[in-house]
């Protein structure tokens, strides 16, 4: 019995498989010398179609695509240590130069981290000096006892050697950062100002309603360099990126090609996203005499070639018999030979001839697909594709607006300020009762005793030995001496480092806490009340909003990607950097562009990597802690009223310039009988008054008033339309 052969490859194949139509009849010749044989009855299942392709030159492989986006480089701005920030000079939309200031942050807390990083100094080589010391009486013990031992005790006296190297380089290390540290509080302190290391345009600001407070290698601002664009693929890590060999990697620009590389990223900026785990994103450079348009979406081919130009058939014309493979080809209007022939490398649809055929041959097929038989021509033209994305909540920003929080779950029993009212910085603002005061400052006051009580215990149990050593007069008990008094006084430099840090903590703790359970909150920076959220006598749950204070005003619009009902809205999709958006309200419309973004759940895990003059860099930002994906836009006028009613802001979902899109209608899908859940794309062509089946390469995400093609046709190629 025949069996149809079957040629597995790729999930989707670049190569084009090349089908004539039912009416056409095509004259073939040099094969006049070959038997002709009357059509036999084939024994597989009747199809729905059968008719012939060409025998043609082409290649056999595979292709597949990722989608990017056009995106700045951006660099953030960061302080080196943990500030509470007073106030930010910028907002998304401006425009800064390297050394301008963006922000001020308390010089009190850099301080007090001052004052903690160097008793962690000094603690550092107090112990290591002591531990040093230790190390060497060791090595002199076991040096003296070589002498009379029996047995070669050379090879511990090297480890402890080695141990001593590695506890330096250690010791080194820590020394180092620990300065590094010292001297960026130091500068901090010195102004408390934050300076752009980067000119560009600000696209990120911290959000000051969610925290003052800004951890080392925050991001307290953002600035892109948007004259530096190049093609990010979203969500594809330089971890989980799987392409990084493949040679053949291109764009389509005007339909012709144009190589692509990754941008390298230095070892030591992936060992920073290693250790922070947070990778980047894999980027294309923007090849030479490319022009790319700030947020619009660009298809990244890889091309895997098992065969270039070679001699090939479509898979469907291809039958196995007793381990051999033939076609049927074309002799007349209604006879076809049985010819063998032999066969190479193949992909989904395509396999190489290497045997049997010649070029311009034409082989029998079946197909289950109909063929169109009342159609009209569609030629096939460029254009731009766009699918609309809608935002419904939107209004004026907040620039350096901030929010007291609820601590802790509790009471509310005193609201000292009222609204409008200006305040100083360590002015009284609320006072709530959260029931665990007292047990909080009991358990810090019970953590102090607890260290001296282990103390007292350790030092007591070294004067012991030291004790039972005493009368002791070899060589070896006089090392332990020595040796315990030295891890007697690194107990107690241990101890004295633990008790600084657990009375800051009991400090930090009390500071307006009354014992009784009853905290009182401080404004932590000068400012004016805007509005008192909670009352006396509310209960009310941790990190709900108590009041806030008045910001600056901005000129730029927040939205906030929020779903709807009616309207179809990509909750997860912000308009990019320098898309152009409008807002529509009523009859009027109003234009601008995207300047920024907030930070959310859609993209806390991604910050910036970059290196500059002083090293790598690995920069986060924390929430904005709106419920939603959020963006800043600029417009191109002066804010008004009307724009903010009942409007809704447009912008691209979704944006390709010149690219082939079709009605959806005229894309036909072919499932594999052997494979279900496999299936290809393919088109009608229609050439010199027939038809052929030509595959086609999609992604199921570029849908909308039609489908791109990103591989397959081009403009000017003619397509059955029914």
């Amino acid at each position: 019995m025949r069996k149809k052969k079957s040629y597995a490859g790729k999930s989707q194949s670049v190569f084009l498989v090349v089908l004539t139509g039912l009416f056409f009849a095509m004259l073939i010749g040099g094969c006049s010398s070959k038997k002709a044989e009357i059509i036999p009855d084939l024994e597989e299942p009747a199809a729905s179609n059968n008719s012939y392709q060409q025998v043609t030159y082409g290649d056999i492989g595979s292709t597949k695509v990722l989608l990017g986006t056009a995106v700045p480089k951006e660099y953030g701005q960061a302080y080196e240590a943990n500030v509470t920030v007073t106030k930010i000079l910028v907002e998304p939309g401006d425009t800064v130069e390297k050394g301008d200031v963006l922000a001020y942050a308390d010089v009190d807390e850099a301080s007090a981290s001052r004052e903690a990083k160097q008793q962690e100094l000094s603690h550092e080589n107090t112990v290591y000096e002591l531990n040093q010391k230790i190390n060497q009486l060791q090595q002199d013990k076991l040096e003296k006892q070589q002498e009379d031992a029996t047995e070669d005790i050379t090879s511990q006296i090297a480890v402890l050697q080695e141990n001593s190297r590695y506890d330096t380089k250690l010791h080194e290390y820590r020394v180092q950062k620990l300065n590094e540290e010292i001297a960026a509080l130091d500068a901090l302190i010195a102004d408390g100002t934050l300076k752009a290391n980067h000119s560009g345009e600000v696209v990120y600001t911290k959000s000051l309603t969610v925290s003052r407070k800004a951890g080392a290698g925050e991001n307290v601002a953002i600035v892109a360099d948007t004259g530096d664009l190049a093609i990010e693929l979203k969500d594809v890590t330089v971890q989980d990126y799987k392409y990084k060999e493949i040679a053949e990697k291109y764009m389509l620009v005007a339909g012709e090609r144009v190589p692509v590389t990754e941008r390298e990223y230095s070892t030591e900026e992936l060992v920073l996203a290693k250790i922070n785990n947070n990778y980047p994103d894999i980027v294309m450079e923007k090849p030479e005499g490319v022009e790319l348009k700030a947020g619009g979406q660009y298809p990244i081919y890889y091309e895997e070639k098992k065969a270039e130009h070679v001699l090939l058939v479509g898979n469907a014309s291809l039958y196995e018999e007793d381990g051999e493979t033939y076609v049927y080809v074309r002799t007349g209007k209604d006879t076809r030979e049985k010819r063998k022939v032999t066969v190479g490398a193949a992909d989904d649809h395509n396999t190489q001839i290497i045997d049997g055929l010649e070029e311009g041959e034409a082989v029998y097929y079946e197909t289950m697909e109909r063929m169109p038989s009342d159609y009209t021509e569609y030629t096939v033209e460029r254009s731009d594709f766009q699918v609309e994305n809608h935002g419904l909540k939107y209004g004026r920003a907040d620039k350096n607006a901030s929010t007291y929080l609820a601590v802790k779950e509790g009471e509310i029993v005193k609201i000292a300020v009222e609204k409008d009212e200006d305040v100083k910085k360590g002015d009284l603002l609320y006072i709530i009762d959260t029931g665990e005061g007292k047990a909080a400052i009991t358990e810090a006051a019970n953590a102090i005793e607890t260290e001296n009580t282990s103390y007292q215990k350790q030092q007591a149990d070294y004067d012991a030995q030291l004790a039972e050593l005493e009368n002791m007069s070899d060589s070896a008990s006089d090392y332990d001496r020595q040796m315990i008094t030295l891890q007697k006084e690194i107990a107690e430099a241990d101890h004295s480092y633990t008790l600084q840090q657990l009375q800051a903590a009991y400090n930090t703790l009390s500071r307006g806490n009354d014992g009784t359970g009853k905290l009182s909150i401080y404004a932590d920076a000068d400012g004016q009340v805007a509005k008192i959220t909670a009352r006396e006598g509310d209960m009310v749950e941790a990190g709900a909003e108590i009041l806030k204070m008045r910001g600056d005003v901005s000129d730029l619009f927040l939205v906030q990607m929020v779903s709807s009902k009616s309207v179809t809205v990509y909750t997860d999709n912000i308009a990019e950097i320098g898309e152009k958006v409008s807002i529509t309200s009523g009859d009027t419309t109003y234009t601008g562009t995207c300047v920024g973004f907030a930070a959310g759940s859609n993209n806390l895990d991604k910050g910036c990597l970059y290196t500059d003059e002083n090293g790598a860099h690995d920069t986060f930002q924390t929430t904005s802690g709106y419920d939603a994906p959020a963006f800043y836009v600029r417009m191109d006028d002066e804010i008004v009223e009307d724009m903010g009613k009942g409007g809704s802001v447009d912008f691209p979902y979704i944006s390709m310039e010149d690219v082939v899109v079709l009605p959806a209608g005229m894309i036909y899908e072919e499932k594999d009988a052997m494979h279900p859940d496999k299936v290809s794309y393919f088109v009608w062509k229609v050439e010199e008054d027939h038809l052929m089946k030509q595959y086609v390469l999609l992604d199921d995400t570029l849908t909308g008033n039609g489908k791109v093609v990103l591989l397959g046709i081009e403009a000017g190629d003619v397509l059955a339309r029914e």
